[in-house]
């Protein structure tokens, strides 16, 4: 057992770094998307013409045009992007490149009257320097009931279970718990180190009663039948009666067993707060 967790510990350490990185840039990258929607709404084509690639193109129901063409539209309202509600978010990263892919619903003035459509939205990103630069604007329309590729890879199986997870530890359901976590599991807590049994058996008591979790960032490695994710999280608990909100980073590590992940490893590390 002892040797185990020190074998994970070393992997979870040597991949800690470039996960905090790739955490870092996915979050970059869909902060610099959304507010690219502001920006278009806004008609602010100064700030877009920054962020724009000068080779950049931009794909629409109506046709696909370059850089100085979508400004163009912008400026003059020919297209008003009034509003994009984003529904679903998904980042993948290729070295220096990031692909983006939103589910949203977008409010557009065309031709004098306001109109409503569901697309997904394909962003390519492109680092040159310190700064991201938009190559590629793709709008696909989808009916409201699309949803981005939910089972399309293996990642964002890994980012929907360990959401599911935080709310089945809200609701204290521990029979979907007691399937999530593999039966040698550990959970590392500031006030200690224990396995299955003893973590079930927390929650349903309420001994620790995790009341929500917000999540901020999240970034998952894969390796063989192995996932690593780490989550930036404000957790309210309730402790000894007490509520108490505190950061961490939670490190969770998941290993494929018959075509279903189990939950090997949970461990949280408080974060220093902000001042």
């Amino acid at each position: 057992m002892t040797r185990a967790i020190i074998g994970l510990f070393l992997v979870i350490t040597g991949f800690q770094f470039s996960h905090a990185q790739s955490l870092s840039s996915e979050q970059e990258i869909k902060d610099l998307s959304k507010t690219k929607w502001q920006w278009m709404a806004d008609k602010n084509v100064e700030k877009l013409a920054t962020l724009f690639h000068d080779k950049s193109k931009f794909v629409h129901m109506s046709g696909t045009w370059n850089k100085d063409r979508e400004l163009e539209i912008i400026e003059t309202g020919s297209i008003w992007y009034k509003q994009a509600d984003v529904h679903d978010v998904v980042v993948e990263l290729f070295g220096n490149t990031a692909i983006l892919w939103n589910r949203i619903t977008l409010i557009a003035h065309v031709r004098g009257n306001d109109v409503s459509n569901e697309f997904t939205v394909t962003e390519i990103y492109k680092k040159e320097g310190e700064d991201w630069k938009l190559l590629d604007l793709t709008f696909s329309k989808a009916r409201d009931t699309h949803k981005i590729a939910p089972n399309a890879s293996p990642k964002q199986k890994i980012i929907e279970l360990s959401k599911q997870k935080w709310q089945w530890m809200a609701d204290k359901n521990v029979e979907k718990l007691d399937e999530l976590f593999h039966e040698n599991s550990v959970y590392v807590h500031m006030g200690g180190s224990w396995g299955k049994e003893r973590e079930i058996e927390i929650i349903k008591s309420g001994g620790i009663h995790y009341k929500k979790a917000d999540v901020h960032e999240v970034s998952v490695e894969l390796i063989g039948n192995t996932a690593i994710l780490l989550n930036k999280i404000t957790l309210l608990a309730v402790v000894g009666g007490n509520e108490v909100t505190n950061p961490f980073m939670v490190t969770e590590v998941y290993k494929k067993e018959n075509e279903k992940w189990k939950l090997g490893s949970m461990s949280f590390t408080k974060l220093l707060e902000k001042n």
